[in-house]
């Protein structure tokens, strides 16, 4: 089994010093990598990573097709390309067609960065689209630590799910980030997986694990959101807590492969 990071960042070297920067500051938080890919693989061999999923969003409908040229030119097999899109690109089916054939295997939408929420009607062709190329949904779920909206709710993303049921989605954060009540009541045991990015150290490790087990070992991913955690750190915490060998194989690698392949 392959130990898989479902959720990390990475930019184009020109551009990696001053987005992680601009983001820290903006976040008020550290970033333990400088944003570029051999930062990224250096991370994850620190961590003893396999492959990661690279997961850039695009905040502005004119970087779509930029940004996916970018992860898709990166052919490196430690790392699985997510694509890019904006509920404002003109033509979403068409660029996702494309973009499938260059090699994305999923798409991650933040909404708010991209100011949407995830039953926003402007979604419904992306959400197709998506579907009609087996491509995984990747949402930021939850609050952020820079905007101060908090558009990707639990009930949010219930009513997306009841919408688009054959939909295949991962919501990072466990759901929503310091959501995790409402996550309880509303997507708790749905057909959805939950990421466990920025989440550890933030929700209390005995809600984590009842979290994990409640809503089944075989719907979490494993995630560390680097740049702004360290993968190596993220695991030791992971395994410290009381989960048997075959629940820690099913978030670190498992799931994973069963969703990638």
């Amino acid at each position: 089994m392959r130990l898989t990071d479902f959720h990390t960042h990475a930019f184009p070297d020109a551009l990696a010093p001053v987005a992680v920067a601009q983001l820290a500051r903006q976040g008020g938080i550290p970033y333990h990598y400088d944003g570029t890919v051999a930062g990224l693989l250096g991370a994850m061999a620190r961590a003893g990573v396999d492959r990661a999923v690279v997961a850039p969003v695009a905040t502005k409908p004119s970087q779509v097709r930029t940004i996916n040229d970018w992860v898709t030119s990166l052919d490196d097999p430690r790392l699985v390309p997510f694509g890019a899109m904006h509920p404002d690109f003109e033509d979403p089916g068409a660029e996702i067609a494309r973009a499938t054939a260059l090699g994305i295997r999923g798409l991650k939408m933040h909404g708010e960065y991209q100011a949407f929420a995830p039953d926003d009607p402007r979604m419904v062709p992306i959400y197709a689209a998506a579907e009609r190329h087996g491509l995984i949904m990747l949402f930021h779920a939850g609050a952020d630590v820079g905007p101060q909206t908090v558009r990707g709710t639990p009930e949010a993303f219930a009513r997306m799910l009841d919408a688009h049921p054959t939909l295949t989605v991962v919501l990072a954060h466990m759901g929503g980030f310091r959501q995790w009540a409402g996550v309880r009541e509303h997507l708790l045991g749905r057909s959805v997986y939950l990421d466990t990015a920025y989440t550890l150290g933030h929700l209390p490790d005995e809600e984590f694990v009842a979290l994990v087990r409640d809503h089944g070992v075989d719907r979490v991913l494993f995630g560390s959101d680097g740049p702004w955690t360290d993968a190596a750190v993220e695991l030791e915490r992971l395994r410290a807590m009381p989960f048997s060998a075959s629940e820690l194989a099913a978030i670190c690698g498992g799931n994973a492969a069963r969703l990638l392949g």
